[in-house]
């Protein structure tokens, strides 16, 4: 044996520790995200091949070029003083959710970018490394605008604002040519831009349409957006028609849906007011059945109410477009016309006896049913729905079927 110290399995280390460690470079080359460094002058020196693809521009078009010409030209000043400050400040790897970037096209994006600073023999470097958001950034903004329209519904908004909003938003927010919102009748709510002859359509209502004319075909995420907006024009227009309907029952006569007594009222001011205006008269005619409790006693309440519907129709076809007919009792119509003079309210008390003559089709019956028509003519609607009461009685005690006038000076 020559004395010497016996040998150790272990292996020699490397002389240098950083043999083992992968380039710089190909690091930010592996990276899943576009990597941009640039040195204190604002200068890049070094892109890799997925910020080619990110700004459109090689590796050697920008490197050495001033990092400003990757900026949007509305931010450049401000970034200028960020870039500035953060080597004068040596700060830490810093994170900002929104960075504005300019690509080769000229088109902007929105940048998650990381930014820190890091030395290298040269000297330090900015680090910027990020990924465009844009589209991820545009699907929030549509959703928060769909939220903020569907909130906006809910608190009572009016159709026609809500109309003009979700049209603004399809276009503002979707690439669509042309939007807009048309109610079963014709009439239209909105629209904006063009629509093309054979728009797509989605139903918001009871034959309500949402038109748009994609300028592309639309993503699922997109369509989503589009069906979400009609989903909520459709609980605003039932809310319209749910709201009208309300407004309507109200005022009307369930059975006739003829004006009832508020509303009645409401017409009796409007002429009283427009007769001191203007001047004229207003007639008021009572019209009150005669035998009507025989009906319902023979054949039933369900004949009693279809008589009441068929006169509640035949009396509202003989009198003027102007005039107002209401029902304001079981068998007791009035009918209101303002600037009318004595020949023209006999005239149209004719109208009504004619119309009341006809025998009335219930079932296999026809029904004969006579009117009792009271006319008052003067300037106080109010104390003329009385006095045509009061004529309306008299003509049913000298018989029915007659017409009794009054005059009111």
């Amino acid at each position: 044996m020559d004395g010497s110290a016996p040998q150790s399995g272990r292996t020699t280390a490397p002389s240098d520790a950083a043999d083992l460690l992968v380039a710089p470079a190909a690091i930010l080359e592996g990276l899943p995200d576009a990597v941009v460094a640039m040195d204190r002058d604002g200068r890049i020196v070094f892109a890799n091949a997925l910020a080619e693809e990110l700004f459109g521009y090689s590796r050697a078009e920008i490197v050495g070029q001033p990092v400003t010409m990757l900026w949007a030209v509305r931010v450049r000043k401000r970034y200028q003083r960020n870039l500035e400050l953060y080597f004068a400040t040596q700060h830490p790897l810093r994170f900002t959710a929104e960075a504005w970037g300019l690509r080769r096209d000229g088109t902007e994006f929105i940048g998650e970018m990381s930014w820190g600073i890091v030395e290298t023999e040269r000297g330090p470097l900015l680090l910027a490394i990020g990924r465009d958001v844009s589209e991820r950034h545009a699907r929030d903004e549509r959703v928060h605008a769909l939220a903020a329209m569907g909130d906006r519904a809910l608190a009572g908004a009016e159709p026609a604002e809500l109309a003009r909003e979700a049209v603004e938003l399809l276009r503002s927010r979707l690439p669509v040519r042309g939007a807009g919102v048309r109610l079963g009748d014709g009439r239209t709510l909105a629209e904006a831009g063009r629509l093309r002859r054979s728009p797509m359509r989605l139903p918001i209502g009871t034959g309500d349409e949402l038109l748009v004319t994609p300028a592309r075909d639309l993503t699922d995420e997109e369509m989503g957006i589009v069906r979400a907006v009609a989903n909520t024009l459709t609980v605003a227009l039932a809310r319209l028609r749910d709201e009208a309907q309300m407004r309507h029952d109200a005022v009307h006569d369930p059975l006739t849906h003829l004006a009832n007594r508020i509303l009645l009222r409401d017409r009796l001011e409007q002429a009283r007011a427009r007769a001191a205006r203007e001047g004229g008269e207003t007639g008021v005619l009572y019209v009150d059945l005669d035998g009507f409790k025989a009906i319902n006693d023979t054949h039933g309440h369900g004949a009693g109410d279809a008589v009441l519907v068929e006169f509640g129709a035949r009396l509202t076809s003989a009198v003027r477009p102007a005039d107002t007919v209401a029902r304001v009792g079981g068998d007791e119509f009035v009918v209101v016309c303002d600037q009318i003079d004595d020949a023209a309210v006999r005239s149209l008390a004719t109208r009504l006896q004619a119309a009341i003559r006809p025998p009335v089709a219930v079932g296999d019956r026809e029904l004969e049913v006579t009117a009792s028509v009271g006319i008052a003519l003067g300037r106080d609607p109010f104390a003329l729905l009385a006095d045509a009461d009061a004529a309306a009685y008299r003509a049913k005690g000298a018989g029915g079927g007659r017409v009794e006038m009054v005059r009111r000076d």
